[in-house]
């Protein structure tokens, strides 16, 4: 969701996996991407990646019946008597419903503490401590108190504070070699998760800047610009922290993503386009756990409707509480869709950004310590092999190596589950942590093996710029395919 002024991707991620060019990194290597400082990326090409799961599909409503021409009804006649006993059983019925009410209160305040919509958001490292919720007095009743939450203007209010715009660059245009050192603006939005400095946002809003060694501005609400540091990132789930050097700024208030639930209103607020600065929409939230692909990873996320467009990613969710419960980090923008975004759980980024602001890099991370590219249906095929994650070097020392792999081994499963390319194997990983021992399958020679491997610790998760290039791999095994 970038302001681009028309600078768009020329490589689709489907030519790279064709070309094997995004293939032949290591599984373990971050960014995902390699570098291509004559490109950057536009959102509104069409990209098949954005499919997920199936279409949605347009459902013929019934006809509603046809209405008599009649402009009004006709009313029979009642007499006193009529009258009489309609009072008597209008008395009787709000008595009924009385009683009922109070019951039906009842009942709905026991479901509600006992599912726990009262207790406390979950506190974390970063961000603003979330205010204590006051006693109830005894003419506020709990269920009024759950559903009200804050209003949307003080919402809005609160959120100018912790908002930030993002504006970096990105060298060269499409297709242009740059020999000028000409540069295109690329604005997106973060906000602060600590008094010091801290920011969240998206990793591809900074990616292309980061890479290419360029200037990243962040803008706060009273105008004031501050250069940013990257402190880390991980591009596999498209969170990053920036530090700028400041004081007394006021942080975001974390919610808790794991209690989010279908129907509720939401907000987004941003800077679409770049120069649309704090808008803020409204939406629900549309669905929970998809999985959306975008720019060759795969990314855990809830959908919304409120609307957001280029400049909007980076940016929070709020709930009705006013806490953050999302980062934008997609949308749809295939044809006329509209209203449908998708957004990272803020647990997952907070624990992310709490592991690198306290030590530095993301800590448990599993690592196989192998160089690898997938293997398509097209190259299965014409070797007659398998579906699968090729090995093209296998690191001296590592979980690779003392499980037993060998260049040339093809990867087919991971703890039971199928692996077909890398993605799926970096997206399998997520379900793993360091020092765990799990199967894994693969195919060598003809034969399927399983064993168990061991992973090790990746102590260059979220600080991917300071890992050492890996041992050379093994010439590429699909060179003379035609």
């Amino acid at each position: 969701m970038y302001n681009e002024n028309n600078v768009n991707r020329a490589d689709s991620p489907e030519t790279l996996d064709n070309n094997n060019q995004s293939n032949d990194l290591p599984v373990y290597a971050e960014p995902i991407y390699q570098a291509y400082p004559e490109q950057s990326y536009s959102e509104a090409d069409y990209n098949d990646s954005w499919n997920m799961y199936s279409p949605g599909i347009c459902v013929a409503q019934p006809t509603p019946p046809v209405r008599s021409s009649e402009g009004t009804r006709k009313k029979a006649p009642r007499d006193s008597t009529n009258a009489m006993v309609g009072f008597l059983r209008a008395m009787a019925l709000v008595i009924i419903c009385a009683v009922f009410s109070g019951a039906a209160a009842y009942v709905v305040i026991d479901y509600r503490l006992e599912k726990g919509d009262f207790s406390q958001p979950n506190h974390v490292v970063l961000g603003a401590p979330v205010p204590e919720r006051r006693p109830q007095e005894p003419s506020i009743t709990p269920v009024a108190a759950v559903t009200e939450g804050m209003k949307a203007q003080d919402i809005y209010d609160m959120a100018r504070l912790q908002v930030i715009s993002i504006n970096t660059e990105a060298p060269g245009f499409p297709s242009t070699p740059d020999t000028s050192g000409a540069v295109a603006p690329i604005s997106g939005s973060g906000f602060i998760i600590s008094e010091d400095g801290f920011i969240l946002t998206n990793y591809h809003v900074i990616e292309i800047a980061h890479r290419s060694n360029l200037p990243i501005t962040v803008v706060l609400n009273d105008g004031t610009t501050h250069e940013a540091t990257v402190v880390g990132f991980e591009a596999s789930n498209d969170v990053a922290v920036l530090k700028i050097e400041a004081s007394g700024l006021s942080p975001t208030f974390i919610g808790n993503s794991d209690d989010i639930r279908v129907g509720q209103t939401v907000y987004a607020i941003g800077n679409p386009f770049g120069d649309l600065v704090y808008t803020m929409t409204d939406g629900i939230i549309s669905a929970l756990d998809r999985v959306v692909s975008v720019e060759g990873k795969s990314i855990r996320t809830f959908q919304f409707s409120a609307a957001v467009n280029r400049g909007n990613s980076g940016g929070p969710i709020y709930n009705t509480n006013g806490e953050v419960i999302g980062i934008v980090t997609a949308k749809v923008v295939r044809g006329n869709v509209e209203g449908i975004g998708f957004a990272i759980p803020i647990n997952d980024a907070i624990e992310i950004a709490t592991e690198l602001i306290e030590h530095g890099y993301i800590s448990g991370r599993p690592l196989i310590g192998i160089t690898a590219q997938t293997v398509t249906f097209a190259h299965a095929e014409y070797y007659d092999w398998v579906v699968g994650v090729y090995i093209r070097s296998v690191a001296s020392s590592s979980a690779a190596e003392a499980a037993g792999l060998q260049v040339g081994d093809i990867i087919t499963a991971l703890a039971g589950e199928e692996i077909t390319s890398l993605e799926t194997l970096r997206f399998a990983l997520r379900d793993h942590s360091a020092n765990e021992t799990t199967a894994i399958t693969i195919w060598r020679d003809g034969e399927t093996i399983t064993m168990n491997i061991t992973f090790d610790e990746d102590m260059y998760a979220g600080q991917p710029d300071l890992r050492p290039l890996p041992e050379t791999d093994s010439p590429d095994p699909f060179e003379d395919m035609p």
